[in-house]
């Protein structure tokens, strides 16, 4: 038989409920939850306002104890804005969301400003960023994406770069801010798609127009699901009386469109071919809680070489159609100006591409061995580099930690050396030295500590020249994991490894995949639309904060590929020791207690 729950427990829970199933604060004193409660016996009655009290207490507490692990790391996030309209009001409100890779390496993200601003201008924009980001503590950005408002947005981002670089300086940006601005892609494949679809009249007789206007995913997806009856459609054309009568009659004083022609089939065969490598980029790149960087540069390329195909269509409307789908994708992405590059060395730190996809790419979009496919492959590494040397330089520990330790300890020995230490660790030196005595460990340490050491090939190269991972799945079936790839090799790339985290933590979408097909924005639901600014900003962040949480629980197992390692690791010690006459037992035993098993 469970335990007696405590009044304070079914409260907090009562709370939470209400914040989760976006329930209006109301719903306390409803006659329905009144009736719930004295059923069950539960707990005290409380009113609206002690409910919306709880509810400010549990926020305030969430926020600080954030906001103090924000402080103490310094983490460098990245950030999304999004612009939520209140149904009722009409009011605006920027929704700012911070995403970073955490210890474990795993993607987290929380919104940290729910604000409302009272227009689109580039100053408000950048004034509510900047106080926001100052709330938290947050001195350190990545990048920043955003819809595609160009005007606004530029002078908003200008205007942040500013004043955020005067007040924490020029650690609070990478590459000096180049490459800050990342455009939303899920935005920019509706503007393509939405200059290539075919109007309604270029359909044969117009019987197949966009079913809901400002999503042309449901168009696809009704289109893939008619092309699974077109058996039926023709046999009832040939059989079916009734059906053909029908299209007979008069609508409006003309005849009903239909029924669905071969020159129909045909155009749609063709529209789903051809909003099919749209639909799967939007699902990529708009994935909003799983790590998607450095699969977005792979269908940007997928897209612009279709639509460089569909420029040699023989159908003269379709070649019209794919050159203004072209000029529109290089407003956003032409890859030697407008493209962000780290777009591009996303890709590189998936180690089952690494530079190899990213030539592919150029030389499949540009012309093999190209002198374009070069450029690009050359601007690519450059801006690899350059990242490389900019991180060594901000993490110095990180890249001389392996020298630096053992600098310490003979450090240490060298002044212990003058009290007179055993003669097994000490070398005599000539008598230009003075006839005294000295350990060769502590006068290597002391020439590091003058010139550095430098490795014949650094990180980058060495993980650039290693034979990229073959991208199976394991032995569970599970598909080939980045992040678990990079959580087992942080240690042999320690400076990869701390960009890794910061550009699978970039943002390639402003919006989740529910609403990257649609181009009529974001809506606050009515149930909250007349709340407070305050209260609203306290129910959607602790929403949003309480389903992370509960996410992340489901995330604490240890990952597959660091079990594998493990096994891998025992297996090969096993067979060391065996060969050295120790029994099987032993071996486990002494494994047992290095892994805790």
């Amino acid at each position: 038989m469970a335990g007696k729950v405590s009044i304070e427990v079914v409260r907090e829970a009562t709370n939470e409920m209400l914040v989760l199933g976006h329930m209006p604060l109301s719903f306390i004193e409803s006659i329905a939850w009144r009736h719930f409660t004295t059923k069950c016996n539960m707990y005290t009655r409380v009113s609206r306002r002690t409910v919306t009290r709880d509810i400010y207490e549990m926020f305030v507490k969430r926020k600080e104890d954030m906001r103090k692990w924000m402080r103490a790391t310094k983490q460098r996030v990245s950030l999304t804005t999004d612009i939520w309209t209140a149904h009722v009001t009409g009011a605006s409100y920027m929704v700012i969301t911070c995403h970073f890779i955490d210890a474990n390496w795993y993607l987290r993200k929380l919104i940290i400003g729910f604000k409302y601003v009272a227009d689109h201008k580039g100053s408000t924009i950048a004034a509510v960023l900047i106080s926001c980001l100052a709330e938290w503590g947050i001195e350190k950005i990545f990048t920043i994406t955003v819809d595609n408002a160009t005007t606004t947005n530029t002078s908003a981002l200008q205007k942040f770069e500013r004043e955020f670089r005067a007040k924490h300086g020029n650690t609070a940006f990478i590459l000096d801010a180049e490459m800050m601005h990342m455009r939303c892609s899920a935005h920019i494949i509706n503007l393509i798609v939405k200059d290539g679809l075919v109007d309604e009249s270029n359909l044969s007789r117009g019987s197949l127009p966009l079913d809901v206007e400002t999503r042309w995913n449901s168009t696809y997806l009704m289109l893939t699901k008619v092309q699974r009856f077109r058996e039926a459609f023709d046999r009832m054309e040939a059989e079916d009386k009734i059906y053909n009568n029908y299209f007979l009659e008069m609508e409006k004083d003309k005849k009903r469109v239909g029924p669905p022609t071969y020159l129909d089939w045909v155009e749609i065969d063709r529209m789903v071919k051809f909003l099919n490598f749209f639909y799967t980029a939007t699902l990529i790149v708009s994935a909003s809680t799983s790590v998607n960087s450095y699969k977005c540069y792979g269908e940007i390329a997928t897209i612009e070489k279709n639509i460089i195909l569909l420029s040699h269509d023989p159908d003269k409307e379709m070649r019209t159609r794919a050159k203004e789908m072209k000029e529109k994708f290089d407003k956003y992405w032409e890859g030697f100006k407008n493209i962000n590059k780290l777009l591009i060395v996303a890709t590189v730190f998936d180690p089952t591409k690494k530079m190899q996809f990213a030539q592919l790419c150029f030389d499949k979009v540009y012309g093999k061995e190209s002198l374009d496919s070069k450029e690009m492959y050359d601007s690519t590494y450059s801006v690899l580099t350059s990242l490389f040397k900019e991180y060594s330089s901000l993490f110095p520990k990180v890249s001389t930690d392996a020298s630096s330790s053992n600098t310490v300890g003979s450090n240490s020995a060298s002044h212990e050396q003058a009290s007179g230490y055993g003669e097994d660790e000490l070398e005599y030196t000539n008598a230009s030295l003075g006839g005294g005595f000295e350990r060769m460990q502590a006068v290597y340490d002391e020439m590091v500590d003058e010139i550095g050491v430098q490795d014949a090939r650094d990180e980058l190269d060495m993980y650039l020249k290693e034979k990229a991972e073959h991208p199976k799945s394991n032995m569970f079936g599970n598909e080939y994991d980045v992040m678990d790839w990079w959580r087992c090799n942080s240690g042999k790339f320690p400076i990869l490894s701390e960009i890794a985290r910061d550009v699978f933590a970039m943002q390639v979408s402003s919006v989740a995949s529910e609403s990257a097909f649609s181009t009529s924005g974001r809506m606050l639901e009515p149930s909250r639309s007349c709340l407070s600014h305050y209260t609203i900003e306290v129910l959607m962040c602790t929403d949003q904060w309480m389903k992370s949480e509960m996410k992340l629980k489901e995330q604490s197992a240890m990952s597959n590929a660091c079990i594998y390692a493990d096994f891998e690791t025992q297996d090969e010690l096993e067979k060391e020791f065996g060969a050295l006459g120790v029994g099987g037992s032993s071996i486990r035993l002494i494994l047992g207690f290095f892994w805790g098993t």
